[in-house]
């Protein structure tokens, strides 16, 4: 059996869920916000242990799971009645202990890690997983240094570019995505912003276009990104456009360059990663990031790829080992 850990509003858990019932495969989804107040789970120790996990739906025992899907779980949701603030964080800090302990205690296939996940989100380690493997990554600098990224935008002639180093997201009343931007001198001034927040400077990068590859397994997918003729914004960002702004085309990556993909995946103890890289003007591939739970469900729709019957097909063979 497969297990989907994810949450109600990730449309893409939605498309492998279609394929999973194509196939007539049995699978279950926990969607982590209806931890504690909609779902029940229990683990029971006796002559045998039980880990039992009730959704609104479905009624399962754990032990029976094969291979887990880990796609974007959310934290468990706490009842509105509790209404102290300590006691929430109390709640809640059970609620989430209790799930990591039970997905813990799951001896199956992962897609990927939870714990390889959380390692190689950090852009500072795959950077440098990134460059020992020879990928070529841009001129970097992660600091809270105000003189010394003063020093490095000078030594980029002024071409920089920030971007954060683990959220790209501030979640208030209004929620702000926070993509790559360029720095200008005035920004520099700023000094406090700079020294509260450390974050990547990287020399600018002319390119020619981008690619976002996706890895499944072994299998590789690659695809370029134009922003297209109709778009007169300056982008340094593709990810901040719609997706009618962006033209898409299948790219053929050198044997080498997928081998340090395929590698740099692996080295990260993934099963899946999402890729963005950049080709120059000169023909250079720059590395720019990986995210170990990106997102591809677009990528299906526009280029017609199985991305989908992939991640099945991989939790099959998991299943089976």
């Amino acid at each position: 059996m497969i297990l989907i850990i994810t949450n109600k509003e990730d449309i893409t858990a939605d498309y492998v869920v279609l394929e999973l019932q194509k196939r007539n495969i049995e699978y279950i989804r926990i969607n982590t916000e209806d931890f504690p107040t909609k779902s029940f789970s229990s683990v029971i120790f006796n002559k045998n242990t039980e880990l039992i996990f009730n959704t609104p739906n479905k009624k399962i025992n754990l032990s029976k799971i094969k291979s887990v899907w880990y796609r974007r779980p959310i934290k468990p949701n706490i009842d509105s009645s509790i209404k102290n603030e300590a006691v929430r964080e109390f709640c809640l800090n059970e609620a989430r202990d209790f799930l990591r302990g039970l997905w813990y205690s799951l001896d199956c296939f992962w897609v990927s890690d939870m714990e390889a996940i959380r390692k190689a989100e950090h852009k500072i380690y795959q950077l440098k997983i990134a460059k020992e493997l020879g990928l070529n990554i841009p001129k970097t600098i992660i600091s809270n240094n105000p003189e010394k990224v003063e020093r490095f935008y000078h030594n980029c002639n002024g071409e920089m570019i920030i971007k954060p180093l683990f959220v790209g997201f501030i979640d208030d009343e209004k929620p702000k995505a926070i993509y790559t931007s360029q720095v200008n001198l005035m920004d520099l001034q700023e000094k406090d912003s700079i020294k509260y927040i450390p974050s990547i400077f990287q020399k600018k990068i002319n390119k020619k276009f981008d690619i976002r590859v996706t890895i499944i397994g072994e299998k590789v997918f690659a695809a370029e990104i134009h922003v297209n003729r109709n778009n007169k914004e300056k982008v340094i960002d593709w990810r901040k456009l719609k997706i009618e702004q962006l033209d898409h085309f299948e790219h053929d990556l050198p044997i080498n360059l997928k081998n340090k993909l395929i590698k740099l995946v692996k080295k990260l103890g993934l099963e899946f990663g999402a890729i963005d890289l950049a080709v120059t003007e000169e023909g250079e591939y720059i590395f720019f990031e990986i995210n170990p739970n990106g997102q591809w469900a677009w990528l299906e729709e526009t280029m017609d790829w199985p991305l989908s019957k992939e991640i099945v097909d991989l939790l099959i063979r998991g299943d089976n080992k």
